[in-house]
């Protein structure tokens, strides 16, 4: 299990990772989950902000039954990040857990200074404000290299007046999108996925209010989205703006 702690308090901020891919992105990892696609159960910051670190640990060996626990060296928990890795080591041997504490995945191409940095924790471990910057940048191999995969941008099309299409081209408005776009801009070389079968060539283009697809065959798609609309998938190629 993935607990996902939510913080609606905050500003928001459009996700690197849209809600409905992110079970695609953790069954990535079930090759170094022993063949287990890890679920998630996201939990209200509301409901753990005051909680000091022994009753967080607490609170994740008796009611969400974790047994494992895995963090970053640089990991903070507990009311006013009270609590460090080495105190959630002790923690969670103390509740009969086992804690895993990563080092950071170093970033060998930047450094704080070019994406704008005013962390005094930046020491250039990726980290998702540098996928952030990435993206800004319209830089795409970068942006695959950081998350060790392509970036898919996911659209929701609740009804086919969303969709603007002529010949070759369909375009849906930014309002439709669910994560963080990159740069505007035209993109070569991208994937549309159509649930989870039909996956088509097209070319991207961002301006400041849509975003166009320019494909070779406009009709089929809009057939195929026609029958059920979802989320629709776009993967960026290594291009950059």
């Amino acid at each position: 299990m993935k607990p996902s702690i939510s913080n609606r308090h905050t500003n928001y901020r459009a996700p690197i990772v849209a809600k409905c891919d992110r079970k695609r992105v953790l069954s990535s990892w079930a090759p170094y989950c022993d063949k287990k696609i890890p679920a998630e159960y996201q939990v209200k910051f509301s409901k753990v902000r005051h909680l000091t670190p022994l009753q967080f640990v607490e609170k994740l060996s008796k009611e969400f039954g974790v047994r494992g626990v895995v963090a970053g060296e640089n990991y903070r928990f507990g009311y006013k990040a009270a609590g460090d890795a080495p105190e959630l080591v002790r923690l969670c041997e103390e509740y009969g857990m086992t804690a895993y504490i990563i080092n950071s995945v170093m970033d060998q191409k930047q450094d704080s200074n070019n994406i704008g940095s005013n962390d005094s924790k930046e020491q250039g471990q990726v980290s998702s404000t540098r996928v952030r910057h990435a993206l800004a940048r319209g830089d795409m191999k970068y942006v695959s290299e950081l998350l060790g995969r392509q970036h898919r941008l996911m659209l929701m099309v609740k009804d086919q007046d969303a969709l603007i299409s002529n010949q070759h081209k369909v375009s849906a408005r930014k309002s439709c999108l669910l994560n963080l776009p990159p740069k505007d801009g035209p993109y070569e070389s991208c994937s549309l996925f159509i649930g989870s079968e039909n996956v088509v060539p097209c070319k991207v283009t961002i301006d400041a209010t849509h975003i166009h697809l320019e494909l070779d065959d406009v009709a089929t798609c809009i057939s195929i989205i026609s029958q059920d609309f979802r989320c629709l998938g776009i993967e960026f190629n290594e291009s950059t703006v």
